[in-house]
């Protein structure tokens, strides 16, 4: 099957995360997949060498690009037959420019739009897209979505997992020159900063028992901020980012626990970043968040400062329940590897190519992008509580039911 993907990759954030597990995936299986990706005006976001089927060909919308020139090379878009096109977080996306090549594209295969926002969208542009299929990561998200597009086109595929890959702590700390003799919290990524409320909490615990506060960043502020926090607190290791997953585990592996502070949002979220790290047989100590509110015993939630030292202090003395965690961080990395869930786009996939063909001309289009969905963008905000714009929610359609895409192991 010859996929097309326009997403982000090779970048830290979760957008990248997922395409890279599902592409790569489809890649192993035998399929030929290409990339259109965003050329990323920070290098410094750039993790590792593009894959040979990685295509750069266009800025990310405005807002996203901060300020470099808008780009968008059409070419890649219209020129290549595909058995599918999807497309990841499009609310990111140069959406003005993609609408005008879109007929094109939906007219030579199906288009599946994979949701990441976590709610509706503002930009008006966002509703003049018609796709095949939506995916969403769980019934929060479809939630938000029956109000914007047809439920029987929603679909539910759970978001990926690095497939499980552990490692000898003694090993990773020779090779990373760090101390075999005491406890490492792992800290790294584009929110290390997240955790600093912690540095005196942990400078207590490391007064009766030497501990590291392993910081990896790529982020020059974050950097320059621990490096003047590593005067006051000298139990921190500071090292440079970006680091490739490979690397990434390396530290895993190395450390006692990965550390992940994440507010709630007012949106529907997940975290990209424990469905990454899951399979490296390392605690996962997260805060007590909608981040995490699809994990159970998957991941070790705190909240507050005392149920942070009490479950770190138990993962230190690998107790019990921490053994449990890891055991079901397995299995539910088993059960979401990237080629199981590639698997089920693929069966997606196969389900819209036997659909009864339809030509879509720009005229079908200019149709389509009419009064409909302005009234599509007004019922969206309408229905979502936490809109500023919303107005008197308008009389609910009843639909089809959604298609629920079994995530069960097979």
């Amino acid at each position: 099957m010859k996929i097309k993907m326009m997403s982000r990759w090779n970048v830290s954030c979760g957008v990248s995360t997922h395409a890279e597990l599902v592409g790569r995936a489809w890649v192993q299986m035998g399929h030929d997949v290409e990339i259109l990706a965003p050329i990323e005006t920070n290098l410094d976001n750039i993790i590792q060498k593009d894959d040979v089927f990685v295509r750069r060909c266009y800025t990310l919308g405005e807002g996203w690009r901060g300020s470099a020139e808008p780009v968008f090379d059409h070419e890649p878009f219209i020129n290549d037959e595909c058995d599918v096109f999807v497309v990841q977080n499009l609310e990111m996306l140069p959406m003005e420019d993609f609408l005008r090549v879109y007929p094109i594209i939906r007219k030579k295969s199906p288009t599946v739009l994979v949701i990441h926002e976590g709610g509706p969208p503002k930009n008006p542009h966002f509703y003049m897209f018609d796709w095949d299929a939506v995916v969403c990561f769980d019934e929060r998200y479809k939630n938000f979505l029956k109000n914007i597009f047809p439920e029987e086109k929603i679909y539910i595929i759970p978001y990926p997992c690095h497939p499980v890959k552990k490692g000898n702590r003694l090993n990773a700390r020779e090779k990373l020159n760090l101390p075999a003799n005491r406890k490492i919290i792992f800290n790294y990524g584009i929110g290390v900063f997240r955790h600093i409320h912690y540095l005196p909490t942990l400078n207590r615990i490391n007064s009766r028992d030497p501990l590291i506060f392993l910081t990896i960043t790529s982020v020059k502020d974050w950097y320059e901020l621990f490096s003047v926090l590593k005067s006051r607190y000298d139990f921190i290791d500071l090292r440079p980012g970006p680091i490739t997953i490979d690397e990434l585990y390396k530290y895993l592996h190395a450390s006692d626990v990965l550390l992940i502070h994440k507010d709630t949002a007012d949106a529907v979220v997940v975290s990209s970043t424990a469905y990454l790290c899951m399979g490296a047989g390392c605690p996962l100590l997260v805060s007590d968040t909608n981040f995490f509110e699809t994990l159970n015993n998957e991941v070790i939630k705190f909240r507050g400062l005392k149920d942070f030292t009490k479950k770190l202090m138990g993962i230190f003395n690998e107790e019990k329940w921490v053994r449990e965690s890891l055991k079901a961080a397995e299995k539910y990395v088993t059960d979401h590897s990237p080629e199981k869930i590639g698997e089920k786009f693929l069966e997606l996939f196969d389900s819209l190519r036997t659909r009864t063909s339809q030509t879509v001309s720009i005229f079908d289009f200019a149709r389509f992008n009419t009064n409909s969905k302005m009234t599509t963008i007004e019922n969206a905000l309408n229905k979502n509580p936490d809109s500023t714009t919303a107005k008197n929610p308008s009389k609910k359609i009843k639909r089809k039911s959604e298609t629920h895409i079994n995530t069960k192991s097979a």
